[in-house]
Formats: C-alpha cells, sequence, structure tokens
C-alpha cells in the first residue's frame, strides 16, 4: 500500500511539474517567436519604400538598426499589378535564382494577407499595393529559424534536466511526506495482529470456560464461581481494548465533546490515587503523595483529567519493581500547575521517548503483552492532554528512574 501511495505521490508530482514546465515554455518560446517577428516586419516595413541610393546611405549609418539591416540577408520587389511581373528589385547580401525568385514573389502577390512566410524558401515578406504597383520586401529568416530551434533545443534539455531533479526531489519527498503515514500504517498492522492474538487467547478461555460449565449445568454456581470469575475478567479484558480503540477513533473523528470547567486538580489527583492503592498493595508497591500542594485549580475537563491520572498512575503500576515507591508531586510554579509520578522500573531510552506517546506504540511487546497492554493507553493520555491544553512528557534515566510530567494553566481558586 505505502509503494502504491508513493508511486502515485511521485506520478501527480511529476504529472504537475511537467504541466508547469510546459506551459512556462510555451510562453516563453512563443513570447521570444513573436519578438522575432515583430523586429523583423519592423525591418521590412522601414526598408520597402527605400530606393538604392537609401541603401547606400544606409550602409554609412552607424546605428543598430542600420547594422542589423546591413547584414540581413534581404531584398525588394517591385511588381506590375496587371501582370504580376517584376519591374525591379533591390538586393542585398542575398542570393536567389530566378525561379525561387519568381516563386516568392508570386506567393506574396497571391497571399491574401500583407505579410506572411514562405517556409519553403525561409522567407518573410511584407507587401504593399499602390494602383501603379505592388511593393514587396523580402527577408531571409534563417538566423530567426535557427535561433527558434536553438531556444527550443536548450528548452527541451533544461526540460529534462528538470524533470530528473524534480523526480530525486519527488522520491524524497515521498519518503518524508509518507513516513508517517507508514509508521502509522506499520504500527496499525502491528496492533492488529498483537490485539488478534490478545484477544485469540481470552477467547479460547472463555470457550473453554463455557464448556466446563455446560458440562456441570448440575453443579451449583458456588462450585462453579472460579470459571465465571475467570470469564468475567476475560469479557473485562477484552471490553477495555475495545473502549480504548473506541475512544481514539471518536477523539480522530472530532465526536468527543469537552466540557471545561473550574477544576481542583489536588483533589482529582488525590482521589485517584487512593482509589488505585489497593492495586498498589497487592504489588508490594508503596506510594509516596506527601508532596501535593493542595486548592491548585485549573480549566479542564474533570473526567477526562481524571482519566490522564489514572493512566499514568496505572502505567506506573505496571512497570513499577516490586517492593518500590511512586512518588507524586503537584506544585505550582508562577501560572502553571506541575504534575510529576515517578517510578523505578525499566528505563525507557532516548528513542523511544520519541514515540513513546505514539498510539500502538510499546517499547517492550513482550512484556506489555504480559502487563496487559495494547500501547494505546499513553496514546489516549497525549490525546485527552492536547484536547484539554496540557503539556505532556517523560524523561528517563537510571538514577532517577521514569518520570511522567503535565504542565497545565493554573487559575485562580
Amino acid at each position: 500500500m505505502i509503494r502504491k501511495l508513493k508511486i502515485k505521490f511521485v506520478a501527480i508530482n511529476m504529472f504537475l511539474v511537467f504541466l508547469v514546465f510546459c506551459i512556462t515554455f510555451y510562453i516563453i518560446f512563443s513570447f521570444y517567436s513573436k519578438t522575432l517577428e515583430s523586429r523583423n516586419l519592423r525591418e521590412l516595413e522601414n526598408i520597402i519604400d527605400m530606393s538604392i541610393s537609401d541603401f547606400v546611405r544606409m550602409s554609412e549609418t552607424d546605428t543598430s538598426e542600420a547594422r542589423s539591416i546591413q547584414f540581413t540577408p534581404l531584398f525588394i520587389a517591385t511588381v506590375d499589378p496587371k501582370d504580376g511581373n517584376i519591374i525591379s528589385l533591390i538586393k542585398s547580401n542575398v542570393s536567389i535564382d530566378d525561379d525561387d525568385l519568381n516563386h516568392a514573389v508570386q506567393t506574396a502577390v497571391n497571399n491574401k494577407t500583407n505579410s506572411g512566410e514562405i517556409k519553403s524558401l525561409n522567407l518573410r515578406f511584407l507587401k504593399k499595393a499602390n494602383p501603379e504597383s505592388i511593393k514587396i520586401s523580402f527577408m531571409d529568416i534563417s538566423r530567426e529559424t535557427a535561433s527558434k530551434a536553438s531556444l527550443l533545443l536548450v528548452l527541451f534539455f533544461t526540460l529534462c534536466f528538470a524533470l530528473l531533479a524534480f523526480l530525486l526531489i519527488s522520491i524524497i519527498l515521498s519518503s518524508i511526506a509518507l513516513k508517517p503515514v507508514a509508521t502509522t500504517w506499520n504500527a496499525q498492522k502491528q496492533f492488529i495482529a498483537d490485539a488478534s492474538h490478545e484477544l485469540k487467547t481470552p477467547l479460547t478461555v472463555l470457550l473453554a470456560n463455557m464448556d466446563i460449565l455446560e458440562n456441570n449445568s448440575q453443579d451449583t454456581i458456588k462450585n462453579q464461581e472460579k470459571w465465571i470469575n475467570g470469564s468475567k475478567q476475560v469479557a473485562l479484558h477484552m471490553k477495555n481494548l475495545i473502549e480504548e480503540m473506541l475512544f481514539l477513533a471518536k477523539s480522530d473523528a472530532g465526536k468527543i465533546n469537552l466540557s471545561l470547567e473550574k477544576v481542583d486538580v489536588s483533589d482529582t489527583l488525590v482521589s485517584k490515587i487512593l482509589s488505585m492503592e489497593a492495586i498498589a498493595y497487592e504489588k508490594n508497591i508503596s506510594m509516596d503523595y506527601d508532596d501535593i500542594e493542595e486548592n491548585l485549580f485549573t480549566k479542564a475537563d474533570e473526567k477526562q483529567l481524571s482519566q490522564i491520572f489514572a493512566i499514568l498512575i496505572d502505567n506506573a503500576l505496571k512497570y513499577s519493581y516490586e517492593n518500590t515507591t511512586i512518588i507524586y508531586h503537584l506544585k505550582k510554579e508562577q501560572d502553571k500547575i506541575k504534575f510529576a509520578i515517578n517510578n523505578k522500573g525499566d528505563i525507557i531510552s532516548k528513542e523511544d521517548s520519541k514515540y513513546i506517546f505514539e498510539r500502538f506504540y510499546r517499547v517492550d511487546k513482550s512484556r506489555s503483552r504480559e502487563k496487559g497492554g495494547y500501547g494505546l493507553g499513553l496514546s489516549i493520555a497525549k490525546k485527552i492532554a492536547d484536547e484539554n491544553k496540557i503539556r505532556i512528557w517523560v524523561e528517563s534515566d537510571n538514577e532517577n528512574g521514569t518520570t511522567f510530567y503535565l504542565s497545565m494553566a493554573a487559575i485562580k481558586s
């Protein structure tokens, strides 16, 4: 899929670039051609009424226009309008045989317009008619044609070089632009594989429990309580996964309604800590929340703020070593409320820290699976934090352990 997207991205880019260059070069070539034609017609107009003596005087004049005419192959023919015979002919820097001369004159006379090109002879003409005669000035346009051909060649090679350069740029840009897509796509594929594995085992357990209950249908509920409770735990396990996925899907679709209100951060945090203290006790983990400043308020969605605290506390409980202490800090620093939760466990590397809040990302996949994690908790916390304008980040090292931080705006109590 990603490869097809890259090819499509590059193809569209190249088509647009090719189109832009073609239009630009067409305008350049058309403007250049019109400029040459206008200049040559202007020269033809300047010489059409000249006599031989005028040509002589022109040769003695040192102006750019005179020099241009002096070195341009041209001739002026005066034609009898009655029989089409040439009355007079003035030549300058041109050698033309009688057949070509007569052909050029007759073509110009028969042409309905007053100016034009005779491409077979590489001539441009301008005619001026009166009752007594038709004067036609001719100019060789070999240099003009060669100049146009040179420009076309330059534009062609420029186009080829530009397309090659933009092809390389497009390939590089496609890799950069589609990197987040590729990362998400790969993460989702990994998640689907992991979720399938996670769901397969509990479903197998659930079905096995149901079979046991079915085989002992005459027994009392009390005697089968073990299998009933096991089935309930498995169902809750799957329910949590589905709820997390639904939350992220709704959040991405913008269907999560925020109820921003004045929230007592201190009270919300302490309530959540107390609700999870029993879990810490079961895991032989102590909690130190003496450093929580009271009566700190912010503007946020209270349920979502409580959910962030729950996710961070649950994460600390999952990945703390036994017989260690989770330490909580909540302080007001200037106009901000800063929260920190520190635990001692496996360190999160700097590389993993960059992706720790991305959905489906897990530092240690096998360990996360054992702990019941899906790689969605911290991404949900990040999503909630962003929606409530709360900054969230993590720091981890061997000396201090792992610390997750929240920073939010403080309001008056």
